[in-house]
C-alpha cells in the first residue's frame, strides 16, 4: 500500500473509539477478517518532557514554551529535541492513537524505542558524506511537516529519512502500531469514514524493546509556532 491511496475505515458504531484502522489485503487476502483496533487513550509524561516544553493540565496537548523551566535532568528526558513521549508503552498487539497538528507549521510525530537515545540531536545532517541529507537518531520511527522545505514539506524519518507527498494538509494524524508486524502507518485523519494513509514503515526492528508514542512540537519560532500537538 503506497502513500496517497485510499483507505475506508469502518467505524463500528458512531460514537465508538473501535475502527479498522487499516486493509489486509496487501498483505493477507481481500476476505480475511483484521480485530478491530480501539483508539487508545494516552497521556504525556512531564518526566520525559524537554525544558523548553509546556504541558497542558490535562496531560494531552504540549507546545513549545518561551522560557526554560527548572527541571531535573536525566537519561529518560530529552534536552535538545522538543521532544516528550507518552506515559504508556507498547510491546505486543495492534495499536491506535490521534494527534491534532491544527494548523502548525512544523511538527514531528511517531514512535520512539525505549532503547533510543534521548540525548542531543533528533535530526541531524549526516557530516561523513557530503550532500547526503538529513539523517535521524536509530530508533525513532516518524513523520514531521515542515512549512519552510518548499515542494518537500512533508517526511518519513527513521535512519533514511524520505519525503512523501501528502494533499491536502491534514489536520489529525492517525497512527496505527502493528508491533508483531514491525509495522507503523500515518493517516490523514480528518475524515474518520476515510482514513488515508500517509506513510508506512514495514518490518521495522523493535528488538523486542517496548516503544512510546512521542510528539515534537517543534520549536516555537518566535510566536509563529506555538499552537499545541493535541492527543485526542
Amino acid at each position: 500500500m503506497g502513500p496517497g491511496e485510499t483507505l475506508n475505515c469502518l467505524l463500528l458504531s458512531h460514537q465508538s473509539d473501535e475502527m479498522w484502522p487499516r486493509s489486509k489485503a496487501t498483505k493477507t487476502g481481500p476476505g480475511d477478517k483484521v480485530a478491530p483496533v480501539k483508539k487508545e487513550d494516552l497521556t504525556l509524561d512531564p518526566t520525559t518532557a524537554h525544558p523548553q516544553l509546556e504541558i497542558l493540565k490535562d496531560g494531552k496537548a504540549v507546545k513549545c514554551g518561551t522560557s526554560t523551566g527548572n527541571v531535573s535532568c536525566g537519561p529518560r528526558r530529552f534536552d535538545t529535541a522538543n521532544c516528550v513521549v507518552a506515559q504508556q508503552s507498547f510491546s505486543a498487539g495492534q495499536h491506535y492513537w490521534e494527534v491534532s497538528v491544527g494548523q502548525k507549521p512544523r511538527w514531528n510525530l511517531g514512535i520512539v524505542s525505549d532503547q533510543a537515545e534521548r540525548r542531543g540531536r533528533l535530526i541531524q545532517m549526516k557530516s561523513l558524506w557530503p550532500g547526503s541529507g538529513e539523517v535521524c537518531t536509530e530508533g525513532y520511527w516518524l513523520i514531521g511537516y515542515n512549512k519552510q522545505k518548499a515542494g518537500k514539506p512533508y517526511w518519513a524519518f527513521d535512519t533514511n529519512p524520505m519525503p512523501f507527498q501528502c494533499n491536502p494538509p491534514p489536520k489529525k494524524i492517525g497512527v496505527y502500531l502493528d508491533y508483531a508486524g514491525g509495522e507503523v502507518t500515518f493517516y490523514n485523519a480528518d475524515d474518520l469514514g476515510n482514513l488515508t494513509p500517509l506513510y508506512s514503515f514495514y518490518n521495522a526492528d523493535f528488538r523486542s524493546a517496548p516503544v512510546y508514542p512521542v510528539f515534537d512540537p517543534c520549536w516555537h519560532d518566535n510566536g509563529s509556532n506555538t499552537e499545541p500537538l493535541k492527543i485526542l
